[in-house]
């Protein structure tokens, strides 16, 4: 008995691993794609995976319910529910190295803000000093003759003849010769009066500006003299000389602008965003551009109260030391200002922020070749470095180079995700043939749906008036604006032929509403006209334009200036609504 119930037992064991061999995972054959987790056995044990959809491997907007062939011949491939989480991607590893992608951490550290801007030396106002003569009369000599020579204090300036300082000098000899008399008096008031009258006629020759050394030479001398000298009060340099030889002059006229330049100004212009990292008593550090490597260092005294509306900018004021006059004013100086913002501060590469124009991304490296793209709220820009305020946390990883096409990849996966969805919950299907995006006739049009054929070529013309419109504002020509908005007219008179929806619909109704400004021949008008239009351009690159205008090279800038965008070809940033001296302001917005 016991033998046999051995024997029992051994064939049970074998066929029970006959069974696992053939069928592993105790699965049957027709199981759908699976992927294999080992189990605690070490062995594999098969999990079933569902596929979302099937898609072409040339073209990733060419998506469909069941397997078949792409336009290009193609077998469809399967895209797998749970393959990522929500918002991630995931990129080969050998692409991610063809590619070039490079990341690093986000760390803490101080944050160093540095302000560049350019300065002009002006005079130090508290050292300027306008010369002027307190009595009429002739000028018999000029000493300081030549504008931009530099006098001491007490030097001679010119010479004067004044009847009136002749007759103050001869009551001043009539005094001392009255005090002499009255000196001796036994009666203190006839004594004290002679002093009294010598002290308020030297006080007269003195208020007109006659120095103490000269009013002891006539004492001595005991005879007036005809002309008088004036002196310099302060010492500096003659910015500006109105006397002449023989000029007569008059109380309050201005005879010289005496400047001293040993010690100047500088005055640099702060933009409004930089105003939080500027601070009276601040060092700044001045740079000649025909000296380079040598520094000056001055420090910012004043920051005006105002600000320039035409350059929405603030004046900053900086005294500093003007060693052997190597600063002129009106020179233009390179200015550095450097602060900084916080001890410990979380930052990340400035190259790897992705700016948008109306919000900021980073490119989360999760590892694995898994890639997230996350908001995040910028702080202080230092160098080559920008503070995070909220976003990220220490010590995660961000892409710094590639991380536009990688954000480019993460677009296109969730805008197939939000039509495949919107497809679901509409409960529509496709048509054997038909294109992502297109539906059957519901009297909408379709989130991206394609242009016609006959209205393409009609687009085209009005994309390429709206281009030379946009050259002739660039220009600031109101007569190419008015020449190429004719053509847009006629283009827009095609396509009121033709039935229009969605995008197309809005332009033509656009066309309409701006050509009144555009035609004007006023700039003003035209650019606001154009700010209209440029809208639905917008609109219709970003929806069933967007493959021609990127075969075309056609980019959207936004300025946030003006907060509008535009469309135009090219890398270099021409706003046409700001003129030329801020042609430069704005953002590539990548769609």
């Amino acid at each position: 008995m016991k033998k046999t119930v051995k024997y029992v037992s051994i064939i049970l064991v074998l066929l029970i691993a006959g069974i696992w061999i053939m069928y592993p995972g105790g699965k049957k054959k027709g199981t759908p794609v699976t992927t294999a987790k080992e189990d605690i056995r070490g062995g594999q044990v098969k999990q079933e995976r569902k596929i979302k959809y099937w898609v072409a491997p040339m073209d990733p907007t060419y998506i469909r319910d069941k397997p078949g062939k792409s336009p290009m011949g193609m077998d469809l491939v399967p895209v797998y529910e749970g393959e990522s989480s929500e918002g991630v991607i995931k990129i080969d590893p050998v692409t991610v190295q063809n590619i070039g992608v490079k990341t690093t951490d986000v760390t803490r550290g101080p944050l160093i803000a540095t302000v560049r801007t350019v300065g002009q030396v002006t005079y130090n106002e508290a050292l300027v000093q306008h010369i002027h003569t307190k009595v009429s009369g002739w000028v018999e000599d000029l000493f300081v003759n030549t504008t931009g020579q530099e006098v001491s204090k007490g030097e001679e300036l010119l010479s004067i003849y004044s009847p009136e300082l002749v007759a103050t000098q001869q009551e001043y000899l009539q005094a001392l010769r009255y005090e002499r008399q009255t000196g001796t008096s036994t009666f203190k008031d006839v004594a004290s009066g002679g002093k009294a009258l010598v002290d308020a006629t030297r006080r007269r020759l003195l208020y007109m500006d006659i120095d103490p050394a000269q009013i002891e030479a006539l004492e001595k001398r005991g005879t007036i003299q005809k002309a008088m000298t004036l002196r310099s009060p302060t010492h500096g340099i003659v910015i500006d000389k109105k006397v002449l030889a023989g000029m007569k002059v008059t109380p309050g006229m201005e005879l010289y602008t005496i400047a001293d330049i040993s010690n100047i100004w500088v005055l640099g212009s702060i933009y409004e965003y930089e105003l939080p990292f500027i601070r009276t008593g601040q060092e700044a550090e001045i740079t000649l551009p025909y000296e380079p490597g040598v520094v000056y260092k001055g420090r910012i005294s004043f920051i005006y109260p105002y600000l320039s509306a035409a350059t929405r900018t603030v004046q900053i004021r900086i005294d500093l030391k003007n060693p052997k006059f190597k600063l002129k004013p009106e020179m233009y100086v390179n200015v550095m200002i450097t602060t900084k913002v916080g001890e410990d501060v979380l930052q990340v590469p400035d190259n790897a922020v992705i700016r948008t124009g109306t919000k900021n991304i980073v490119i989360m490296a999760l590892g694995g070749g898994r890639f997230k793209p996350r908001d995040v709220v910028l702080g202080a820009e230092g160098e080559g470095v920008v503070e995070i305020k909220s976003g990220l946390a220490d010590g995660e990883k961000v892409v710094t180079s590639a991380q536009f096409l990688i954000d480019s990849e993460s677009n296109l996966k969730e805008a197939l995700n939000r039509m495949i969805e919107a497809r679901k919950s509409s409960g529509e299907k496709e048509a054997p043939n038909a294109t992502p995006g297109e539906m059957k006739e519901t009297g909408k049009e379709a989130p991206q749906a394609g242009t016609p054929e006959n209205q393409k070529q009609v687009m085209s013309d009005v994309t390429d008036a709206y281009m030379k419109i946009h050259s002739a504002l660039v220009d600031e020509s109101p007569a190419g604006v008015k020449t190429y908005a004719e053509s847009l007219a006629e283009a827009g008179q095609k396509l009121k032929t033709e039935k229009r929806v969605g995008a197309v619909k809005d332009v033509v109704e656009t066309i309409d509403r701006t050509l009144p400004g555009l035609l004007s021949g006023d700039i003003g008008e035209a650019k606001a006209s154009f700010a209209i239009l440029s809208r639905a351009m917008v609109k219709y690159v970003e929806g069933p334009g967007r493959r021609e205008a990127r075969a075309q090279g056609i980019k959207i800038f936004y300025c946030p200036m003006k907060k509008e965008s535009w469309l135009q070809t090219g890398s270099s940033v021409q706003n046409p609504f700001l003129g030329k001296d801020m042609l430069v302001c704005g953002n590539e917005i990548k769609y």
